[in-house]
């Protein structure tokens, strides 16, 4: 009881603010603001967006609540807590809290202070000590099914209690919590040097994702734009009919006779595990049971009100007469569907205005992955994409077509951002195209200018881009999945048995490491990894926000997982091709002996990758074969200045004579189809004779080569 005493004689007034103190005064702030509309310290609601340069930034992070806390003394708590983090720039600390955070602060704040009032009954700052604090830890562990890091943020406000004490009416922390541990190792954060925890993208999942992208964008598109200028010339023409049609029955009898003609059935929404096959009508209630028919879609198109419950009831009852005779059609618009060339088939039924929705966020999702994947763009600044943000342009001699993204960068740049190009690909400038379109049929009701908006007409919703993309892209592979694909085998491959959850980071860290080791990779059927890196990396002035460093750390790790697997392989009997292949297998075997008395020798990576490293830091992928590369031995440096080179020329290379060559069973297909063709060409009766030797030693010399891979003989 005196605890609860001493807790209301504490000041509800703060003794270091007062009500009118702006809360952004040590924020830069956008240029249009007017300093007069800005939050003071004695709202409740606190407006963080005149700070925040993110224009696309999530709606809920725009504002701070301070309605959810009872407590007046908490809300003061939470209140100074807040406008210290914004405004004190206390020793030791990088940088003061970004707005866009401040939401998300006093929701980790109020979690801590509703716990400390649930276990003493009230909340009291001196009263926290290293136990209480210790048991706030412990629930976090048993009740947040989190990792290390979403840990670490919940109990960041035990530490700020601590350092924002002198900012504070209530005080700060007595004690050192933790006895001055980093949260990290608190939390129990493990950090790695130099490895990118975000999964990479496995290749048979990016490559379906990619591929059936590019189709919505190349060829479904068009349908979805022409069924939407359907939609929206049906309604115009409803909206401006010169007088209301007051006969139902003989508007909806014309309009059945026409449908009958073209031998086409009565419309029904696309639900058809809802949809009743003999949908009879109670004559005592009027009301139908298995009603899907699209009432909606054929009032537009037949031109009839709704005015008259009667009629409308009766054009329903006959509409239901002739679906017996007629049949139904899922749909039930005139866009005509096109066909998927892979299957000879339409793409999909025809649409209605539940479908057209349906399908232009499948667009959007495809055209966002497009553009995330080939632009090696971050999240934020994807969002900060506008209209109009492609620009094309022509190189000096007028040989090769430019084609830039114009974006904001944000890391490392300040809370405002910098302007930044980044150069891309066909593909992502024909996404873009896309995006635009669509954006442009939703853009009056959200007033942004905004590449990337949520496609709703409903004008309560106030969001700036896309909330949920991750949601969006998702559902896309769910719905390719089940469109196209079967439980046994989805078109976007399992795995592990489960759908691959995609987000946004593993786009911009697979496609580094597919252009640092796959460059000779293809992508979708048609675009390969060399094209566009050789497009992403032109015209960088070596910002590019920060994408080629993530290139050669990709690249790094790339050649450590390749070493490792080509040495599992040679352990498991498999042979390598080549002049190199001996010296390889001699440095296998030696790991091999130095593991020998170690169990369980494979299974620590890390020891193989540090003795192999030598191996890695020397290799370089390419389409014919490998190269550890030798400057001292490299036939392809024919060239004395050539010699200072610590990268091969593969367009030179002679994978059957220089010592540093090696192919594996990845290279073998290569291989193969030059041979088949040679073969092919020497069908040929016109050869002249020394074209016919010149192909039959070629071939000779390729079959030599390759043989230890498809004969299994000695390297």
């Amino acid at each position: 009881m005196t605890k609860q005493k001493n807790n209301a004689r504490q000041p509800l007034v703060s003794l270091y603010r007062t009500f009118d103190d702006i809360v952004l005064s040590s924020m830069p702030l956008l240029e249009d603001t007017e300093r007069d509309n800005l939050s003071k310290f004695g709202d409740d609601h606190w407006d963080m967006a005149p700070a925040m340069f993110k224009t696309r930034a999530r709606q809920r992070n725009r504002v701070v609540d301070f309605t959810t806390i009872s407590c007046p003394m908490e809300r003061l708590v939470a209140k100074e807590y807040i406008y210290a983090s914004l405004n004190e720039r206390l020793t030791g600390r990088v940088s003061l809290m970004r707005p866009g955070f401040a939401g998300r602060a006093k929701h980790y704040l109020q979690r801590f202070m509703n716990f400390v009032r649930d276990r003493l009954g009230v909340f009291d700052v001196e009263m926290v000590d290293q136990e209480l604090i210790d048991a706030f830890r412990l629930g976090l562990l048993s009740e947040i099914n989190g990792s290390p890091h979403q840990i670490a943020t919940y109990l960041k406000p035990i530490v700020e209690l601590r350092h924002l004490g002198p900012y504070l009416t209530c005080g700060g922390l007595n004690f050192l919590p933790w006895s001055g541990r980093s949260l990290a190792n608190v939390a129990g954060i493990q950090y790695r040097a130099q490895e990118n925890l975000t999964p990479r993208i496995p290749e048979p999942v990016i490559s379906g994702l990619l591929h059936w992208a590019l189709k919505y964008i190349d060829l479904f598109s068009t349908d979805i734009f022409a069924a939407r200028a359907e939609w929206n010339a049906l309604v115009d023409r409803f909206a401006n009919r010169q007088r209301p049609n007051l006969d139902v029955l003989g508007t909806v009898t014309a309009w059945i006779e026409a449908r009958r003609k073209m031998g086409r059935g009565i419309p029904v929404w696309h639900s058809p595990d809802k949809f009743c096959a003999n949908p009879k009508v109670s004559l005592q209630s009027g009301k139908f049971k298995g009603e899907l028919l699209n009432m909606r879609l054929i009032t537009h198109q037949a031109g009839f009100n709704l005015t008259s419950y009667h009629e409308n009831a009766e054009a329903r009852r006959r509409l239901h007469m002739v679906i017996n005779e007629m049949g139904i059609e899922r749909g039930g618009m005139d866009t005509p569907i096109s066909i998927d060339p892979d299957t000879g088939q339409p793409w999909r039924d025809r649409f209605d205005l539940k479908s057209i929705l349906r399908e232009e966020k499948n667009l959007q999702a495809a055209a966002y992955v497009l553009c995330a994947y080939f632009s090696g763009m971050r999240r934020g600044e994807l969002n900060a994409m506008a209209p109009d943000c492609v620009v094309r342009s022509q190189s000096a001699d007028g040989m090769v077509e430019r084609i830039v993204i114009k974006s904001t960068l944000y890391k490392g740049c300040g809370v405002r951002g910098e302007p930044e190009e980044w150069v891309t690909i066909e593909p992502v400038a024909s996404a873009v195209a896309i995006a635009e379109r669509l954006a442009a049929e939703y853009r009056q009701e959200h007033h942004g200018d905004g590449l990337w908006i949520v496609l709703t007409k409903n004008k309560k919703i106030k969001c700036r881009g896309i909330p949920h993309i991750l949601t969006q892209i998702n559902r896309f592979r769910d719905t390719l999945n089940d469109r196209y694909g079967t439980q046994q085998e989805p078109v976007i491959p399992l795995v592990d048995g489960q759908p691959w959850s995609f987000t946004t980071r593993q786009f911009r860290r697979t496609v580094a490491w597919y252009i640092a080791n796959r460059p000779f990779g293809v992508v979708a059927g048609k675009i390969q990894y060399k094209h566009a890196s050789v497009a992403m990396f032109q015209g960088y002035s070596g910002k590019m926000s920060g994408f080629r460093q993530e290139v050669e750390q990709e690249r790094v790790i790339g050649q450590l997982d390749d070493i490792v697997e080509q040495y599992e392989a040679h352990r498991r009997g498999e042979r390598q091709a080549g002049p190199a292949a001996p010296r390889l297998a001699a440095e296998y075997d030696h790991v091999d002996r130095k593991l020998a008395p170690l169990p369980g020798r494979i299974a620590d990576r890390g020891l193989v990758k540090a003795m192999l490293g030598h191996l890695a830091r020397t290799l370089h992928v390419g389409y014919l074969n490998d190269c550890f590369f030798e400057p001292a031995t490299a036939l392809c440096l024919n060239i004395v200045d050539e010699h200072e080179r610590d990268t091969p020329v593969l367009s030179r290379c002679a994978p059957d004579r220089c010592p540093n060559a090696c192919i594996s069973s990845r290279h073998l297909p290569v291989w193969e189809a030059s041979i088949a063709e040679a073969d092919n060409l020497l069908k040929d009766k016109r050869l002249s004779r020394f074209q016919r030797e010149a192909l039959q030693q070629d071939n000779k010399r390729k079959r030599k080569l390759i043989a230890p891979l498809k004969e299994g003989g000695s390297s």
